[in-house]
């Protein structure tokens, strides 16, 4: 296929193509990566991976590093809205022409090998870093660990937010497999900090053999809530009245904590103001207060169990709806059960893709009375808007498609 004169769309829509593979390994991305002399970066890695609070961490790490002087790239999926959220170089998204630049030279390297899309965008998102001088590079995990695609670079600090029970048919159907594959991002004498507090022992045994030296909640590091202010203790600072963000406190605490294990330089005068600017669409994102509508990509058990913990911190005095759209290869009773109780009407959306729940999946986990199928997310607020009160509450979880979905239909109203 001849590419050079692809758009940005073009190319969106090729990799979209791109077949999944059913046995990976990093061989053939390390090969590429060789040749396009994308294992030699003179910038600090930290790479993060996790169940949950992945994109958050990242967000406060970016923030607190840039607004501590260092010029900083970040690399994360999925998306929420555009392709180009995926890639941000001091904290600015590239323009597409860049895009098409990295895709052209990646591809001009590929055509004997065979890639995963996201093989594909992580390796263009390294040679976008390439063309600048960073002296650090935030890498998202997309899938596990071990076989994931960011797992061609050797991170300086790695980070385990969390382990919860996601991607079985991949990862292993225990929370032992699961940590086990997403220790595959340890490194010799490297440090790893571990976010969760319940640690499956495959994480040290992990760490035992790969030499990496383990920093964990409680142990070595820790944080703690108080009314209206949280503190952070470190072996190397202690941090008290520290302004509550508007993303996860966990998340803020691992940033910290990734941080100062690093030894890089962190301006402690701005901390407070920067902790107070970090904010994720799609997380906790409340988009009105009469009625509520809140947004939360929220598409695993332990996601759904903090935002059912979150709902409880709001007096309703109306009744909860949810618009739930979730994919096939979840688990759905999971996804619900901590709101099950709690929401009283479910509008359930079919997602505009393959990968979607099907009504009939739905219907077998979905309570039998109070829940309504719609074939797509703009007829469920359609219907739904109709008979909201000022006193209601209105929760769109499930998947990042869910909520990306509702935001554009929320946009068009206002345009």
């Amino acid at each position: 296929m001849y590419k050079k004169n692809f758009s940005f769309s073009m190319w969106i829509k090729y990799l979209e193509r791109f077949k999944k593979k059913n046995k990976t390994n990093l061989t053939e991305i390390k090969n590429i990566a060789k040749k396009l002399n994308l294992l030699n970066f003179k910038s600090f890695f930290f790479t993060i991976g996790g169940t949950n609070g992945k994109g958050t961490t990242c967000a406060m790490l970016e923030r607190l590093l840039l607004d501590s002087g260092y010029q900083v790239g970040l690399y994360t999926s999925p998306h929420l809205f555009d392709f180009i959220e995926r890639v941000k170089i001091n904290g600015i998204y590239l323009t597409e022409m860049q895009y098409v630049s990295a895709f052209l030279n990646i591809d001009s390297i590929t055509l004997n090998y065979s890639l995963s899309y996201f093989e594909f965008v992580t390796l263009s998102a390294l040679f976008l870093f390439k063309q600048y001088s960073l002296d650090v590079i935030i890498l998202e995990v997309g899938l596990g660990g071990r076989l994931d695609a960011t797992n061609i670079i050797d991170s300086d600090v790695s980070i385990i937010t969390n382990i919860g029970i996601d991607h079985t048919s991949i990862l292993g159907s225990n929370r032992l497999s699961i940590a086990r594959e997403k220790a595959g991002i340890f490194r010799e004498n490297k440090i790893a900090v571990i976010g969760d507090k319940d640690i499956p022992n495959s994480i040290y045994e992990i760490a035992n053999k790969t030499k990496t030296i383990l920093k964990i909640i409680n142990k070595d590091w820790s944080w703690k809530e108080n009314s209206y202010t949280w503190s952070f203790i470190h072996s190397a600072i202690k941090l008290y009245n520290l302004p509550i963000p508007k993303i996860p406190l966990s998340s803020a605490a691992i940033a910290l904590s990734a941080l100062f294990y690093s030894n890089l330089k962190i301006n402690t005068k701005i901390l407070k103001s920067s902790i107070s600017k970090v904010k994720l669409d799609g997380r906790f994102q409340i988009l009105s207060y009469f009625p509520y509508i809140i947004l939360d990509v929220a598409h695993n058990f332990h996601a759904s169990l903090y935002l059912s913990k979150k709902i409880n911190e709001i007096d309703i005095q109306g009744n909860i709806y949810s618009i739930f759209g979730v994919l096939k290869d979840k688990d759905i009773s999971s996804i619900i059960a901590p709101l099950k109780e709690k929401v009283d009407y479910w509008y359930s959306a079919i997602l505009p893709t393959d990968r979607s729940a099907s009504i009939h999946q739905l219907e077998n986990h979905l309570p039998i009375q109070n829940t309504f199928f719609f074939n797509n997310v703009d007829d469920a607020w359609n219907h739904l808007r109709k008979i909201l009160t000022k006193n209601d509450m209105v929760l769109v979880f499930g998947s990042f498609m869910t909520v990306s979905e509702f935001i554009s239909i929320k946009n068009k109203e206002i345009e």
